[in-house]
């Protein structure tokens, strides 16, 4: 096979476009059509037959040939071209996206054929019709049909319409997750389109496989699946499955991160549909894979593009099939452009079309038609008996009658003892004959009612689980969904043992938050996906089930050990079966027992089926999650708008305020330092003057008084200087960039800046300052010069603290400010203690207000720990807590996060 796909894509592939413009079947025909313009039903057989060559190279071009054939058959009243014609109608209602009108032919179409009793026709009615509810995402009516469609074709002995029809029931099995269904489908295609070197059947089959075993994940066996049915297209010659045939092998190439092989086979298959205004389907598939092609190879912005471009048209033309995916790609395309409204609208959309399109209830139907088809055949096997019998009893009374005539006739005696003999043989084989037949036919009976009841026991098994998945699915918390699950399986079998394993991919470990025995939670307790002796980690990492009716025998199977529980005691009867949604493994569900065998396979049914509703709603669960994260982080960008936007206000009108108040402000200064200087002059000139003693004295006093006055004007003045300014500090925004910083240095550096700066400006002060810095943390992002002025501001109140305690004690006291730095899981932690007056109780709620102080006035403007607060929390997405004892020491603790968000 290798060979011969080698040598058809070295000798084929070059002539590749070529192919589209030419087609000899289809010239042949219109030569045999122009050269029969008679109006009879061969002008119509020809019509229709041009139709359907056509529609192989270009659906659009068929219309003027069905609409011919279709007028002209009705005129002649010639049924059997009708009902053709009107088949090929309702292909064109389908190829227009036309669903309602295209169902309303084919239902013409097969009430023609069933006048006709022509089977051949029925089946290939059924067959178009099922195919197109699978694109219009109808798939219990698509099942029906393509059911009642491969039953007819066998019985009309098509055997090429019965391989085609098992193609397609297994690529539906393939979309709505039903693998093992829908491996014999095509597997028995396969086998029969070989034995009678059907082409068109084994491309089919291999494309079917490949689609399966790209959704299980098995990327290469899909890719050597794929190029065996591209050999097999390339043969048949026909344009556009080519060009399918290469989309499919582009998916599976992006799949395997393999991204110059993807785009090549690709844009294959774009470049054929791109040109066709009216193949917007097939085009909104191609851009998905485009899409998922330049989002993974680190192109978002063009990911983006085409997901909402394929959007647009599938949602155009209401191809379901792939509306929810295309979704999901423009969702994970703007996430990653980090824009967020985009992203939370189209990941809300995938949501609801993947629940409508794949939830369990449309599994559970289809297992039912299924059933009723498997009953329809034994049903009928079982009415061949019957004629059979019939047909014995019928031979016996013939035997009966010839008896009696021949006994009339004496003269015959010996030769009727003879003919009595002869049939006497006869009839006891006869009666062996009808006795195995009655047996089997009792068989038969008792196995209907078996399976009678059995499909009613399904039925109410249906009804049962719907309900249960309602209950799963309803909730969004993790902790809910695993409590629903353990009451619903605890009251359908023995789950003295029941868990569920949740996969955390950070942690490449199995979790099991809530484990129960004998109806008691179990501690958490978690399993590496590395541990291949655990159950859980093995049917994780596997995908496959395990199942164990005495763990002392069939561990073998799985492990070479029995691994010993984490938590509880160890049960005999097991079942691990892996938690699946779409294409990815959630996790596992376990129920277990402490009796051997204590498992149906009806249990096993039913556990498989809450899996299915335990999945979706884990799935829900995350994918709510992450919008609650999302929906978080624009709240706390919005919120750092917001105090962006009124710190920019608060900046305007504080400047204002400032450029009004400080010009009265240095008026005021300048002219109470001019006013003592000049009260200093005048009293040393009072002395020149001949005043008496007590006249000097009193003057001299009011100058004195004048001097304290005008300094107290500019004591309070300087004053309202300085909270001027800290109210411009306070409401400034920094423009500064976040950098890498080493915290330790930064607080070394500004510890020593504020103590020398206290010492140069009160010689008298005096105090202890160390220092504990964690050497292992590294530079984080921050603004230096902000945060720099929050541990300033922290270092002058604790100096000032143990300074104001130091002169209340005014005795053996050791005033000490302690700097600790620390790594606190993904924080960096900075600790300020000292060892002073402390904070009062009743006003701690209260220091992080504006312009609230504890210092006396003058001393303090209350503006400090307000802008620490905001540059911690606001600007650095960081914690400021504050511990502290009245009298005895004040300890504030800052966190940083290690890596902050830029």
């Amino acid at each position: 096979m290798r060979k011969k796909l080698l040598l058809l894509f070295t000798t084929i592939l070059a002539g590749y476009y070529g192919l589209f413009a030419q087609n000899p079947v289809v010239d042949s025909l219109k030569n045999l059509l122009n050269a029969h313009p008679g109006e009879d039903t061969v002008r119509i057989n020809l019509l229709n037959n041009i139709a359907q060559e056509i529609r192989r190279v270009d659906r659009t071009l068929t219309q003027p040939y069905v609409a011919e054939a279709l007028k002209l058959s009705q005129k002649l009243h010639y049924e059997k071209g009708e009902a053709y014609a009107t088949l090929y109608t309702a292909q064109l209602n389908w190829d227009k996206f036309n669903y309602s009108e295209g169902h309303n032919n084919f239902k013409k179409a097969l009430k023609i054929f069933e006048k006709l009793n022509d089977k051949n026709g029925i089946a290939l009615v059924l067959r178009h019709s099922g195919r197109m509810s699978v694109d219009e995402g109808k798939y219990i009516e698509a099942l029906d049909d393509l059911l009642k469609s491969e039953k007819t074709a066998e019985e009309s002995r098509n055997i090429k319409l019965a391989i085609d029809v098992k193609g397609i029931i297994g690529y539906l099995y393939n979309v709505i997750g039903e693998y093992a269904k829908a491996i014999p489908y095509y597997t028995d295609a396969l086998n029969q389109a070989k034995q009678i070197g059907y082409t068109a059947g084994m491309a089919g089959s291999y494309n079917s496989m490949g689609k399966t075993y790209k959704t299980q994940g098995d990327y290469p066996k899909s890719l050597d699946a794929y190029q065996k049915g591209l050999v097999y297209e390339l043969e048949l010659k026909n344009p556009e499955s080519i060009s399918i045939a290469y989309g499919n092998i582009g998916d599976v190439y992006e799949r395997m991160n393999k991204y110059p092989e993807a785009f090549s086979n690709i844009n294959r298959f774009v470049s054929f549909y791109k040109p066709k205004q009216k193949n917007e389907d097939r085009l909104s598939w191609g851009y998905w894979l485009l899409g998922r092609a330049f989002l993974h190879s680190g192109r978002p912005d063009s990911g983006l593009f085409y997901g909402k471009q394929g959007f647009m048209l599938a949602e155009k033309v209401g191809y379901r099939l792939y509306l929810a995916e295309l979704s999901k790609l423009t969702a994970d395309g703007a996430a990653a452009l980090k824009k967020w409204d985009t992203a939370y609208k189209y990941l809300s959309l995938s949501s609801h079309l993947q629940d409508s399109l794949r939830g369990a209830e449309i599994t559970r139907k289809t297992t039912m038609l299924q059933a009723n088809f498997d009953l329809d055949k034994k049903q009928t096997e079982i009415a061949l008996l019957k004629k059979d019998k019939e047909l014995q009893m019928a031979e016996n009374r013939r035997e009966r009658a010839f008896l009696v005539m021949v006994l009339g006739g004496l003269a015959t005696v010996i030769v009727l003892a003879v003919i009595l003999f002869r049939n006497n043989r006869h009839k006891q084989k006869a009666n062996v004959l009808l006795q195995k037949q009655k047996h089997e036919i009792d068989n038969k009976a008792h196995e209907l009612s078996i399976q009678k009841d059995e499909l009613e026991q399904s039925y109410r098994n249906v009804e049962l689980l719907s309900e249960i998945g309602r209950k799963i699915t309803s909730s969004l918390s993790v902790e809910k969904i695993i409590s629903t699950v353990y009451d619903n399986v605890n009251a359908l079998m023995d789950a003295s043992v029941f868990g569920i394993g949740i996969y955390n991919e950070a942690l490449k470990r199995i979790e099991f938050p809530a484990t129960y025995e004998n109806g008691k939670a179990l501690p958490f307790y978690s399993n590496s996906i590395y541990e291949e002796n655990r159950f859980g980690a093995l049917c994780f990492i596997s995908g496959k089930e395990i199942i164990m009716g005495d763990l002392g025998q069939d561990y073998k199977n799985y492990v070479q050990n029995i691994p010993t529980p984490k938590e509880g005691r160890q049960a005999v009867s097991l079942i691990y079966l892996p938690l699946r949604a779409k294409e990815r493994i959630l996790g596992v569900i376990t129920v277990q027992s402490f009796e051997k065998s204590a498992y149906s396979d009806h249990h096993l049914f039913m556990l498989r089926n809450i899996a299915i509703y335990a999945a979706i709603a884990l799935e829900n669960a995350e994918a709510f999650d992450k919008l609650n994260q999302t929906f978080n982080s624009l709240k706390k960008t919005q919120s750092q708008l917001i105090q962006a936007e009124k710190m920019a206000s608060l900046g305007e009108l504080t400047a204002g305020i400032a450029h009004e108040i400080q010009n009265p402000l240095n008026f005021v200064n300048n002219f109470s330092e001019v006013s003592v200087e000049l009260a200093g002059e005048l009293k040393e000139n009072l002395a020149s003057l001949n005043f008496n003693g007590k006249e000097k004295e009193n003057i001299s006093q009011i100058i004195d008084d004048l001097m304290q006055n005008q300094e107290k004007i500019n004591f309070h003045g300087k004053r309202a200087d300085a909270i001027v300014k800290g109210m411009l500090m306070h409401s400034r925004t920094s423009t500064g960039q976040k950098e890498p910083t080493d915290i330790n240095a930064l607080a070394d550096e500004y510890l020593r800046l504020s103590y020398h700066g206290l010492r140069a400006k009160d010689k008298t002060f005096n105090a202890n300052f160390k220092t504990d810095f964690d050497p292992d943390i590294k530079k984080i992002n921050i603004i230096p010069q902000d945060i720099g002025r929050v541990i300033l501001n922290l270092f002058t109140n604790a100096f000032y603290s143990v300074t104001e305690k130091k002169k209340q004690l005014n005795g053996e006291y050791e005033p000490t400010v302690l700097v600790t730095t620390k790594m606190i899981d993904d924080k960096v932690e900075l600790r300020v203690k000292d060892n002073g007056i402390g904070i009062p109780k009743k006003v701690l709620d209260k220091i992080y207000q504006p312009f609230f102080t504890t210092k006396p006035g003058g001393q303090g403007t209350g503006l400090g720990l307000s802008l620490s607060y905001d540059i911690i929390t606001k600007g650095h997405g960081g914690q400021i807590s504050v511990d502290t004892k009245e009298g005895e020491f004040a300890e504030f603790i800052i966190q940083l996060p290690a890596n902050p968000i830029t």
